[in-house]
């Protein structure tokens, strides 16, 4: 961080400096982003094989796809299909809703230095690694992805209740204690949310419906992070800029979706899912046939 932002992270820096060390993090950041990307999907997805093509020919009179707004309108009419998108949805909104807050917190309630903020990502990264961890090799398989997801939950709410303590003491250390709590939450929350996609699926319809969820997903993400600092604007202005209670409502928001989230999982059914996907869309191809 130091070596990023140079004399940025002195106490006395000035205000050139931290531009500098700004401008220097927008160089690095995407490009380390873009190698690590190239990194993480090189030699992901083999190359297509005769094995991939029907063994015959197929009947001309048999639908080989459906049109989307078919497959959209069937989908509607799942019930387990909207439960599972309404629970992905909050969860991703509960995940990012302070995305855009979290840093400024530190700086306005603890005089923390824009180094001092930026390294609270840092705690982020190395704890959402961790609840990676946690979750895909222990957690997931001896409690299911179900009920990982509510660990998770719990353990966000958990960790706002404490940033919030810790802006009433003023503690910093108690700070980054609950910041990387925070990320080995999300860690979970993320690891859990991911397998949900992939267990809410039927063979044939899977790209269609992980189209679904990833839509529902990257909406979310972008709705939370424009919520985020709009309702931070919008509290202080209505509780006369008192930014410790504005920060204090943004979080207790998160802790209710989070919770909130959790509920919902109870109402969630893989199997039921996949039955009715297959049946319905059964139904429908067999429609276009007759």
């Amino acid at each position: 961080m130091n070596q990023v932002f140079g004399s940025a992270c002195a106490a006395d820096a000035s205000r050139t400096s931290v531009l500098a060390g700004l401008e220097r993090l927008s160089l690095v950041t995407p490009l380390l982003l873009l190698g690590l990307g190239l990194v993480s999907v090189f030699g992901v997805e083999r190359r297509t094989t005769g094995l991939m093509l029907p063994a015959g020919p197929v009947p001309p009179d048999v639908p080989q796809r459906l049109a989307l707004p078919q497959l959209l309108l069937q989908l509607r009419t799942i019930p387990q299909a909207g439960r599972f998108l309404g629970v992905l949805c909050l969860f991703t909104f509960s995940m990012f809703l302070n995305d855009a807050v979290l840093e400024p917190y530190g700086a306005a309630v603890f005089g923390m230095s824009v180094c001092g903020t930026t390294a609270l990502n840092v705690l982020i990264a190395l704890g959402f690694f961790a609840g990676l961890g946690l979750s895909g090799f222990w957690l997931i398989e001896r409690v299911g992805n179900i009920r990982t997801a509510r660990v998770g939950a719990v353990l966000a709410a958990l960790a706002l209740l404490l940033m919030l303590w810790a802006g009433s003491e003023k503690s910093i250390p108690l700070l980054r204690t609950a910041v990387g709590l925070f990320g080995l939450s999300l860690g979970v929350c993320m690891n859990a949310c991911l397998t949900l996609m992939f267990s809410f699926v039927q063979p044939g319809r899977t790209g269609f419906l992980l189209g679904v969820w990833g839509a529902g997903y990257s909406y979310s993400c972008g709705l939370a992070t424009i919520s985020g600092g709009g309702l931070l604007t919008l509290l202080k202005a209505w509780n006369g800029g008192d930014l410790f209670a504005a920060y204090g409502g943004v979080f207790g928001l998160q802790m209710v979706c989070f919770l909130g989230a959790a509920l919902m999982t109870r109402r969630l059914d893989v199997v039921a899912f996949r039955n009715t996907v297959k049946t319905r869309f059964s139904d429908v191809i067999e429609m276009a046939v007759d």
